[in-house]
Formats: C-alpha cells, structure tokens, sequence
C-alpha cells in the first residue's frame, strides 16, 4: 500500500511539473468572478518582437457541449451555459474567456512553435517534448492498453484521455496507461513529422542596442537583411525571427497559405485544421498582408513545398511572389481549390473544389506529389497611336498562367465584375451569381455585342496571320489557352479525335493555344464541345483597333486600343496528385519505404507504415446513409454506423479503384430490382438464420457518393470527379459507406432482416479470361460454363480489360454475342487502364467487322475516346478498311451529353 501512494504521488508531481497540475484536485479556493482577461487575447501568430512562446490562438466558439477546460473546481464561472467561451487552434482547448486568465495562472502553455535564440543552454535545444493535454472526449484507442476510450453522447465531466497536441497519441487517464517517464520523453511529431516545420528550427533573436549597430554590421549577423535604399546605400532591416533549418533528405516542410475569403467560410475552417495538425508558424492567412513576408523567412529551407489553399488566383499570387524573390530552387506549388472555376487546379489533378476531405490526407498527397512544370505567359501593352476612348490602358495582370481571352466571354464577366462593386450586398450566394451570369449571358447574346469582334482585330502567331481566318468564320470570342481546362472545367481544345495538323495540348511544352469561338460553339462547351483550333505557337501580337472587354485568368477590364505581345516568361514548378499505390512495393522501392521509415524511428512501433501485402478479393458490405442523416450526425461516427442501411455486399479485386467499384455497386442495384441473371451469383439471406429470403432493400438514387471512413473524427465525402485516384482499401475496412444524396430520412435502426446482395467476381481470373485469348472456339462452352455457374462477366484481368475487350479483340464473335445476350449494358463502354480502349476501339482496330456491328446494335458508344483522343471511328478510319468505315459512317450521329458538375460554370 505505501509503495503505491508513492507512486501515485511522484505521478502526480510529475504532471506538475509537464504544465498538467490542473489534472488533480485543486485545493485554492475560488477566485473572484473577472469581466475577461487583462491582455489582448490573440487569434492569430504573433511575429513581433514581443511574442511569448505557448501562446494560445484563441477563436470564439460555440461548443456548449464541451466543458471548460478548468473544470468544475477550478472554472471562475458560476453559470456555465451562458458564458461565452473561446477555442485555441492549436491545442483545441476550450475555456470560458473570464476563464483565460486562470489558465495562465497554471501555467498550462500551449504547444511551443519556436525556441529563444538567446540562452546559452545548448543542450536539449533540437529535442522537442509532448504537449499533454487532458481531454474529455476522445477518438480512436489508447495507444498503451489498445482499448478504445468512452464515447459520451453528452458532455462528461470525467478526463478520459490524455493526449499530445504535436503527434496526437493518446493515453487513458490512468497511472497504468500513462507511465511517468512518458511524460518528459522527445516526440517524433507523428505521422506527419515530413512535413512539420519543428519548433527547434525557428529562432527568436534579441534586438540589437543601438550602440554596437556598427560591430552588428562587420559581424553580418544573419538576423539582419540588407536591402537598397533609394539614395544607393545599404539600409539594415532587423527580423525578430529567422530560421536555421537542420537540412534532411527526408524532410519535405510544407508551407500552407490559405486565402480566407475564397470558397466562402471554408478557409477559416481550414486555417484551424491546419494549425492543429502542424506548426501554426507555417500556416499563413493571405489576408493579413499577402505571401512574400513568409517567402522571405523560408527561402532557405531545403526541399520546402508549398500548399495554396484558395482558387486559381491565389496560386498566380503566390507564383508572382517567388519570382520577385528569384528563390533558386523554386519551391514547387501544390493547390488546394476552394474558388469556383479551379481550372488549374483540375488539371493538376487537385479536384474541381474542395469538399470535406480530411486534412491529414491533403498533406500526405503533397508530400508524395510528382513536380511538373508550368508555362507563365507576359503581355506586355503598348499604347495605340489611335486616340484614346473610354477604357484603361493597363491590363489587371501582366502574367497569366491559365488564359487571355477577348471577346462575349470576357464582356460578361466584366458585366458581373462592375455589377458585384457596385452592389457587393447582393452577390452573396453561388446561386444569385450563376443567376446573374445566365442573365448577362443572354442579354449580351440578344444584343449581339461582340458579332464584330473580327473586324476590329489582328492576330499574328509566330509571324502567321490569323486575321482572314477570324473574319471568315466570324469568330466573337479569342482564347489564349495555356493549360488544358478553361470555364470550370470545359476542354476547349477538345478530346475528341485527331488533331489533324496540331500536338495534343500540354502546359509544359512551351506552346500556348489559339481558339476561336462562335456563339453556337461557346455554347457547345458545356456539353463536351470545342472551338475552332487556329494555332499553337509562342509568341502571339495582337492588336485591337477598338475599345474591347478582355480578361486575364478571371480579371476583367476595358481595354483601349493597343498592341498585346504574348511571349514565354518561365516555367513554376508544380505538384501534381498522384495516384496513391497500396499495393505491395517493387524491389527497387522497398528502400524508399525504409528510407521514409527512418524519420519516425522514435515514434512508437503502430506508427510505422509497414508495406503489407493486399488481399487478392475484398469482401465489402455496402451500407447507405441518408443526406438528412449525414448533415445532422456528421461528427458521431457510431451514431451514424448504427443507423446506415445495408444495401449489399460487393466482392472486388484488392486493388479496386472507386471508380470500377462504383460500376459494382451499381450493378448490384439492378440485381436488386430484377431477376438474377446468370452473370453475377447472387445471394438473398437473412441475417440472423440464413435462410433465403426475397429482396426488401430500397434502391439508390443516381445521385450518390463514397464516405471515407477511415478518419478517427467523421466521415468524409469523396469527390465523384476524383474516385479513380483512390483505391478501395484508402477508405475503408470491411465496411464501405455511401452518401445518398436523395435517400428518404430514416424513421427507425435498421432491420436486421435486411437481405445480403453478395455480387462475386471470377475467382480466377487470370485463368478464365487466358481461355479468350486463344482462337479455338472450342473455349466458347467452357466460357458460357463459368458465367451460368456463378461468375461475373464484369470482372477485369492486371490491364483492366474485361471478357468482351478480350473477345472483341482476338474477333471471337460467338463470345461476343454471348456476353452481350447475357452480360450488363456497363461493360459496353468500359475502357483499359493501358490505353483507355473501350471493346469497340479493340474490334474496330484489329478490323472485326462482324464484331463491330453486333456491338454498335447493342448500343456501344461511337463517341467515347481512349488515351489518344480517338474514337472508335477513328481507329476504323487508320485501318483504311472500307466496309469498315461504310459501317461506323452508317451509324446515327451521337448527341453529347452534358457531364455533371456541382462547380459554377463562369
């Protein structure tokens, strides 16, 4: 007994002396009642000389579900509910703010973000300690015991955790499971220590006296930039902090900027998440004075990644401040898109907008993202000797990265630019502002503002005149494009066909393109069309010989007439996604994965990422959850697992693709709704005894999405646009859930007799789709044995192509028409992950003619496209053979249909 009271009293001294002696009974008596604290109260990072390490940033909140962090003995406020209390980003301690003063009285920091330059004591200045936090509600499982902690459904007063702000483990509040020496040992920063910038590297210096300014100067003290004055001297500017990075192969520092007033209150949200998962000292808010000041303090950190958060011009904003700096080498610059348009962010394959996926993997796909270049584009002005009419004479920017364009497209915008400056009041929502773009778009076509746009221009490209051409075909809009996407996601170039006499589009190639559109044309964007291709070239003169509405990348004005010069300035470095792999790693790359290793070898054993092999099938049940549902519980991951619906169960390939499985889902629905077919096995059973039983499950609606389950906090929506870039096993267990956008509230739990719909691949794969590729048609029985014994005729072989890719490509017509009797209408235009060939483009290509007609009579698209911009016509068309051709020109031209997007079309 005595041995453990004093355990429990050196457990207790020790969380003294950590800054958590409020974890034990208080015995002060209570303070008087304050109106608040007596300092300033701080929101955002202090850069001034006079900043105080563990200084919390504190947000207004309305968590009346979260207790103070005090407690009850300890908090000042008599009445909790009503008082007003605040949040640190940083820590994510919620106090009430007549609390706050209190909290300093305890000496309770938040986590450190930068060390003093001044003291002498060298030793321990690189180790960096855990941030013990106490916490009364906590997610996920004790990282001693492995148990998981207690879920409140309301606000307990009970600490139940004890956790770290910097590399997030956690602990039960218990002496077994929080050991003392855990208290005081180093922390690895945690699964995102690649990216964090640690405290150790950024150092506050003292200011100099006035009087050794001269000994400052000979000793050139690094605390200390030197820049030209206007008279030609040097003049001194002293920096309270700088930086002395320790430079590591493995270390990729990201440097975030977010721009608040882009994607409406998302930036906010996201500057909090940010500084909780890394060193507030490297998240910037764009709003409080713009990037450069931040460039400037890390320009010389090895291997230093940037992370834009905002649309398209905020990244132009932030490429322009690196070139002013001239940092060699250029940090390369990743996107996350919260504006509207996000054209260049959606070819970088960032996504067309930002929904709700978790931070902690935006950060993961900065580090691992590929560095690709970027074309930047000067216009240089030079005045018209013609006198001068209503307008200006400078552009908004004098670079672009996306596009310049002149003509109906920028005259609208420049209609909703003027209108939004007067009357910024009554453009608050997407909604009015897609409104008033429709309405201005109309107007200015009934109009007819721009129909003499040809006449009043000159477009020379590479020494070409363009100009008979552009008043030949009447063109009433020009677009300078650098980068394939253009209006929130059209292809102007277009992806359809060949490119006859021009190079498919690139935004590295140094060229720009050309395109003219008519009305009929801009219209036809939306829908899959595409301009007139007039040139790609680099270098463009263009001169206007009459006052004209142009813009540059978004920026609208009125242009006098003048003479543009459009000429290569430089190439930016920027990330792009990649695809993330979770299969087993090649030779050549296990020493990469161990290389990566190394930087969390103090990091307890769990947190190491050890590659593992995939499972050849997953077994998935598919559960539902209501839209109502998802926004009303987003935050209860058990409440919502509870109430989900089970709709099926899928069985996939280990490296399944969201977008091929969301082709199972889908044919899931249509076993549930008709008979079985003899393609797919399918079971209808009952949960709790087995027995067979009919279908009761409701149908899904078109208008679905996955759910990321694998977060400890919530589930998060995954972009419909982004499904092939995530593989099954990065967002779920055994469980997949999906977010049904139309789904009828949910009244009740679930039934447990709602049936199981297993939808089971071929289990060998490999073998059952070899026999195909052999010509012996003898093959064509054993084919039609496995699919009327239970097999999918969905399921692809390693290069993703199906049975009827394979049958229509070796010409086995007898196949053919047996899976197109006996298979699903999905597998008609499905493509290869090789070259993007749909069954068409294989038979028409290898000039099966027999095979092309019973699949254009089953319905295969003409229109579709593989890798090369070619469409199954134009593969007949290179095989010069006639009745081919006379067969693909017989068939009724296709209507394009228009793809959904949930972004505004500017």
């Amino acid at each position: 007994g005595r041995l453990l009271f004093v355990v429990v009293l050196l457990h207790r001294k020790a969380i003294s002396r950590s800054g958590l002696q409020h974890l034990g009974p208080s015995h002060s008596p209570f303070p008087a009642l304050s109106n608040g604290p007596a300092k300033e109260l701080r929101s955002t990072v202090d850069w001034s000389e006079n900043a105080v390490n563990g200084d919390h940033l504190w947000l207004e909140t309305n968590c009346s579900g979260d207790l103070c962090y005090l407690g009850e003995e300890t908090c000042v406020v008599k009445i909790a509910k009503s008082a007003p209390r605040r949040k640190c980003a940083a820590c994510k301690i919620v106090v009430h703010t007549a609390c706050i003063e209190e909290l300093d009285k305890i000496n309770f920091r938040c986590k450190p973000t930068f060390r003093e330059g001044g003291s002498r004591c060298l030793r321990d200045r690189n180790i960096l300690r855990h941030h013990w936090v106490h916490r009364r509600r906590q997610e996920g499982k004790c990282r001693q015991c492995g148990k998981s902690f207690p879920q409140k459904f309301f606000h307990s007063k009970e600490i139940v955790a004890i956790s770290c702000s910097w590399c997030k483990q956690a602990f039960h509040n218990k002496v077994t499971c929080f050991m003392l020496h855990q208290i005081e040992e180093p922390c690895s920063l945690g699964a995102h220590a690649g990216v964090i910038v640690p405290p150790s590297w950024i150092i506050k210096v003292r200011k100099p006296q006035s009087s050794f300014k001269n000994s400052t100067r000979r000793k050139k003290r690094t605390s200390f930039k030197r820049r030209a004055s206007k008279k030609g001297t040097d003049e001194w500017k002293w920096r309270p902090f700088m930086l002395k990075p320790l430079p590591s192969p493995l270390m990729k520092p990201v440097l975030v900027f977010v721009n608040p007033k882009s994607g409406g209150n998302q930036g906010t949200k996201l500057l909090q998440m940010f500084m909780w998962i890394l060193n507030p000292r490297q998240v910037f808010d764009l709003s409080q004075g713009g990037p450069r000041e931040a460039l400037e303090l890390y320009r010389k950190v090895p291997n230093l990644r940037i992370l834009a958060c905002g649309g398209d011009g905020t990244v132009g904003w932030i490429l322009s401040a690196l070139d002013e700096l001239q940092m060699n080498p250029q940090p390369p610059v990743a996107v996350l898109p919260l504006g509207t348009g996000n054209d260049l962010a959606r070819t970088l394959n960032w996504g067309g907008g930002y929904t709700d996926e978790p931070v902690s993997k935006v950060l993961c796909h900065v580090e691992d993202g590929t560095v690709v270049q970027l074309d930047r584009w000067n216009l240089q002005v030079e005045r018209s000797a013609v006198q001068p009419e209503e307008g200006t004479q400078k552009l908004p920017l004098n670079v672009f990265n996306n596009y310049f364009s002149l003509g109906f497209d920028a005259h609208v915008t420049l209609e909703f630019h003027e209108s939004r400056e007067a009357n910024p009041e009554k453009f608050n929502s997407r909604f009015r502002n897609k409104m008033f773009y429709a309405g201005a778009a109309f107007s200015d076509f009934l109009q007819r503002s721009s129909r003499d746009l040809s006449k009043h221009v000159r477009v020379v490209c590479d020494g070409t005149d363009l100009t008979p051409k552009i008043q030949e075909l009447k063109f009433q809009c020009i677009v300078f494009l650098n980068i394939p996407r253009y209006c929130a996601g059209t292809m102007p170039w277009g992806n359809t066909g060949d490119h006859r006499d021009f190079e498919p589009q690139r935004h590295d190639d140094g060229c720009i393109e050309v395109i003219g559109f008519t009305m009929a044309s801009l219209a036809a964007l939306q829908v899959g069309g595409h301009g007139e291709r007039l040139h790609q070239c680099r270098e463009v003169v263009l001169t206007t010989f009459k006052t004209l509405p142009v813009q540059v990348d978004g920026e609208p004005c009125r242009l006098t007439p003048s003479t543009l010069r459009i000429s290569l300035r430089n190439q930016a470095n920027m990330l792009q996604k990649s695809k993330r792999r979770t299969s087993v790693p090649l030779l050549n790359d296990i020493q990469k994965v161990c290389a990566a290793d190394l930087r969390r070898l103090s990091a307890p054993p769990d947190s190491f990422s050890v590659p593992h092999a995939v499972p050849e099938r997953l077994r998935l049940r598919v559960n539902r959850i209501g839209l109502q549902e998802y926004e009303s519980m987003q935050f209860d991951k058990e409440r919502l697992r509870d109430i989900s619906t089970p709709v099926g169960i899928v069985v996939v390939r280990g490296d399944c693709d969201l977008e091929t499985c969301r082709l199972y889902i889908d044919r899931l629905q249509e076993d549930l709704h008709q008979a079985p077919s003899t393609c797919h096995r399918v079971h209808y059973q009952d949960e709790s005894t087995g027995v067979p039983r009919p279908s009761s499950a409701h149908r899904l609606s078109s208008n679905w999405s996955f759910l990321d389950s694998t977060s400890a906090d919530r589930f998060y929506r995954i972009d419909k646009a982004q499904e092939h870039l995530h593989f099954v096993t990065e967002i779920c267990q055994d469980e997949v859930f999906i977010l049904d956008h139309e789904a009828p509230a949910v009244s009740q739990v679930r039934d447990p007799g709602m049936p199981d719909v297993v939808v089971e691949p071929i289990t060998h794969v490999t073998h059952d789709l070899s026999l195909i590729r052999t010509h012996d048609l003898s093959h064509v029985s054993q084919v039609s044995g496995c699919s009327t014994s239970g097999v999918s005729l969905l399921v692809r072989d390693s290069t993703g192509c199906t049975a009827l890719h394979l049958a229509a490509q070796h010409g086995h017509t007898e196949i053919v028409s047996f899976i197109l009797e006996h298979g699903s209408k999905l597998m008609l235009d499905l493509t290869d992950r090789d070259t993007g060939d749909t069954a068409l483009h294989k038979a028409a290509s290898q000039q099966h003619v027999e095979v092309c007609r019973r699949l254009l009579e089953a319905g295969a698209s003409l229109s579709k496209t593989n890798f090369l911009g070619k469409t199954p016509k134009d593969c007949a068309l290179d095989t010069r053979n006639s009745e081919l051709v006379s067969l693909m020109e017989s068939q009724p031209v296709e209507e394009p249909t228009p793809h959904e997007d949930l972004e505004t079309a500017v």
